[in-house]
């Protein structure tokens, strides 16, 4: 299917001066129509944390789980926005969710993303009474409800020294930080890059306030270390930006494409919130105006090849990770019994005015090869997320999978071909420039 359609004063009087432009700011040119939903899904009782082998429980809640939708309508489009506090969402139930979505509110199910923030410390799907279905199409619901005219307006900004590729190179094979004795962990070469560079996007009522941040970040959504239900840094972020703006404004975290890289471990745990939206903070306060932001959406359903010849890297994993050699194991048969030749498998891209892209994959894909696709798009901002209408688990890069390694084993979390990355960079730069050249 495809289909092209004190602190917080100071920096609003930013905001409007960087928007205001005389009489045409007056005018609907510049404007869109913007709305914003949420819907708590925090647990309240102790529950299973995802993101482990090992079983781990909570104990008790450090911030806050959400459903956050944000809803855009201009020239008869809508496109909805959603991001998710969980691990990661499958994609059939995406597919139950978008299709809730056009029931209740018309947006079409193709003009609809679902984006999990991978936060390892929450529940996953099952533990919700519809598989969050529910919760989902109710915050896209509420966001319509909301909908009013705002100006959007774009930056980027980076953090640096928060995140690092947490593969590293010991022996002529990759070695996860985590498998190696603490004094080793940075000792050797890493296998590949982190991306610190992020964009904004803005969404500012005609009062001049906040109504909605989104931002898109490449780092494993993996920071807190305690056993506590935990929106994990984006919790951190939001509390860092409405502390700093002095009003509360949602903001959205699209899930960067972060495979191979995790937080620097090693770093106080609360700067990396205090980092990441201190930066927000100060591209809020140099934001570019979307001049003309109307929406042209495409989304397009594949099928995506499995892995050729799937083997048990038994020895690999008993080099490298002995203590989850029995998980591995099992988790390579339970694959093996539910394989397909092929998966159902979207791809979305979203632009916005003449300059601002998202475009999104289902998977955990390695750094470089989101840092290509935004080095080559047409478009001067361009998100991309990962983990967003499906969750297809790792997309190493060709050089990881010749350096073996635990994102390489075949199991739940890695099982499409060895050529997914590059057919995930090729078809999202087509999207891109496919967007960039439409009218």
């Amino acid at each position: 299917m495809r289909k092209v359609l004190a602190l917080g004063v100071v920096l609003v009087w930013f905001v409007t001066a960087a928007f205001a432009g005389g009489a045409e700011a007056a005018t609907s040119s510049g404007y869109l129509d913007a709305g914003v939903g949420i819907v708590d899904i925090t647990p309240t009782d102790p529950v299973v944390l995802a993101g482990s082998p090992t079983e781990l429980k909570s104990s008790s809640v450090g911030t806050g789980l959400y459903v956050k939708a944000l809803v855009l309508a201009a020239g008869g489009q809508k496109v909805a926005i959603v991001t998710l506090d969980t691990l990661k969402y499958p994609v059939e139930h995406v597919v139950r969710a978008c299709q809730q979505i056009e029931k209740t509110t018309g947006i079409p199910a193709s003009n609809v993303i679902i984006c999990a923030s991978h936060t390892h410390r929450a529940p996953l799907w099952p533990y919700y009474k519809d598989q969050l279905v529910t919760p989902i199409a109710e915050a896209v619901a509420l966001a319509v409800r909301d909908l009013m005219p705002c100006r959007l307006g774009t930056s980027r900004g980076r953090a640096e020294g928060v995140s690092e590729c947490r593969r590293v190179i010991k022996n002529g094979t990759a070695w996860n930080r985590w498998q190696l004795d603490s004094l080793e962990r940075d000792k050797y070469l890493a296998e590949g890059p982190s991306d610190p560079e992020f964009d904004v996007l803005a969404v500012i009522g005609k009062d001049g306030r906040f109504k909605a941040v989104m931002y898109n970040f490449a780092c494993h959504a993996a920071n807190t270390r305690e056993l506590v239900v935990s929106a994990d840094y984006p919790g951190d972020v939001q509390q860092c930006v409405q502390k700093r703006l002095g009003y509360d404004v949602p903001t959205l975290f699209l899930t960067g494409a972060c495979g191979d890289v995790n937080p620097v471990y090693s770093l106080r745990r609360e700067l990396f919130g205090e980092k990441l939206g201190g930066e927000i903070m100060r591209c809020l306060g140099r934001l570019e105006p979307i001049a003309k932001p109307a929406l042209w959406i495409e989304c397009r359903e594949e099928a995506m090849p499995g892995r050729e010849h799937p083997e048990l890297k038994e020895d690999d994993i008993a080099l490298k990770w002995p203590r989850q050699l029995e998980h591995y194991k099992a988790s390579f048969n339970d694959m093996k019994k539910r394989e397909q030749p092929t998966y159902q498998y979207f791809f979305t891209g979203i632009r916005i005015g003449d300059d601002f892209a998202i475009v999104t994959n289902p998977d955990e894909l390695f750094c470089g090869i989101g840092m290509s696709i935004k080095k080559q798009s047409p478009f001067k901002h361009t998100m991309v997320a990962e983990q967003t209408n499906g969750a297809h688990g790792y997309v190493p890069t060709a050089k990881a999978f010749a350096g073996g390694g635990y994102e390489t084993w075949f199991g739940e979390h890695s099982y499409l071909t060895t050529r997914a990355g590059e057919i995930i960079e090729k078809e999202s730069l087509d999207i891109l420039n496919r967007l960039k050249r439409a009218e």
